[in-house]
């Protein structure tokens, strides 16, 4: 079997893959891959939860999956669920009425109740839950119904996850602190092209913007970042996003001060995202996500040092050799000790 998906994103990929729903039903294709020493990315996979409610056939396969793949290559025991659209179709839940369209909030795709009461039958079967929230009505039932099982199941550590986060309520902010829920932000979806300045700004107003992808606010009130690309909506690339964190500002620049500049991020901040945070929100942080001793070393080595060049240079960051368990599994055509890989002394 051609490895082609893991075979062409080693080369840019800094950590693990976290698949949100979508490849759960090809696991065994994946275990294939590992057997026959292909495998060269690592993989936790979410099923994804169909509305409106969760099934004991469901709940099984899950189960089941989780059983049977729970190493360091390929781990399951989540599932994602899906609350509500996009802010430019008008199809995000939102707590009041979109600035362009006034008699238009959105929908929810689950019922709260309906919801709350699977986020709560996961969390008893101690199953990590994903859960897609774009609009801030959506991220607070999200936040709601990962709050009452703490209190019901008396789980502890359960990393619950809320992505994307595109617009959220001041009041909301702090509690991905105070309930140790994980905000997973995608920072190229933040970048400031025509899409997002005029449809999504215009949608959401200038009120609710000044939350727009509230990355320090959430980090300055405790919460912990994971980032991640979205692929296939935007690159796998992680390097855009990186300086979209630091930035808000287009390529070109643009505009002049950022994109609500006040929740840019350091570069540190930003790197820790896709690395050490994105692996505490897989549970692997003891193992992954930073370069210890005793850790997995999974490690890429770049064209430039990023901590002293202009953060408007970093997307032009390239990986020019990458390895995953100690095994080289890419080395780009200019990397100097390409003929002598084995001989790398780190």
């Amino acid at each position: 079997m051609k490895p082609t998906g893991s075979a062409w994103c080693v080369d840019i990929i800094p950590d693990g893959t976290h698949v949100r729903g979508g490849d759960f039903r090809v696991l065994e294709v994946y275990d294939e891959l590992r057997h026959e020493g292909q495998l060269s990315v690592r993989f936790q996979i979410a099923a994804r939860l169909q509305p409106a409610t969760v099934s004991n056939v469901e709940l099984k396969k899950i189960a089941n999956a989780r059983r049977r793949y729970h190493d360091e290559w390929i781990s399951t025991g989540a599932a994602k669920f899906f609350l509500d659209g996009l802010i430019e179709s008008h199809t995000a839940a939102m707590l009041a009425p979109y600035s362009n369209e006034t008699k238009q909030t959105g929908r929810l795709l689950w019922s709260p109740e309906n919801y709350k009461r699977a986020v709560a039958k996961l969390d008893a079967d101690h199953l990590q839950i994903f859960t897609h929230a774009i609009g801030d009505r959506a991220v607070r039932l999200a936040l709601d119904a990962y709050e009452e099982p703490q209190k019901t199941n008396r789980t502890r550590d359960s990393r619950s996850r809320i992505e994307h986060i595109e617009t959220i309520s001041a009041e909301d902010i702090p509690r991905f602190g105070k309930l140790g829920v994980i905000a997973s932000f995608q920072p190229l979806h933040a970048y400031p092209d025509e899409d997002l300045l005029k449809v999504w700004l215009s949608n959401v107003g200038p009120e609710r913007a000044q939350r727009g992808f509230a990355w320090h606010s959430v980090t300055r009130a405790g919460g912990v970042l994971a980032f991640g690309s979205d692929w296939p909506i935007v690159t796998l690339n992680p390097w855009p996003g990186v300086q979209n964190a630091l930035t808000r500002k287009t390529r070109e620049g643009n505009p002049p001060d950022g994109f609500v500049p006040q929740e840019r991020i350091s570069l540190e901040d930003a790197i820790e995202g896709y690395t050490l945070g994105a692996a505490f929100a897989g549970h692997r942080e003891r193992t992954e996500g930073s370069l210890e001793p005793g850790k997995l070393a999974d490690l890429i080595v770049l064209s430039q040092d990023v901590f002293k060049i202009e953060p408007n240079k970093v997307a032009n960051t390239e990986v020019l050799l990458t390895m995953v368990g100690g095994k080289v599994v890419y080395q780009a055509p200019t990397w100097p000790a390409a003929s002598a890989a084995a001989e790398v002394k780190w």
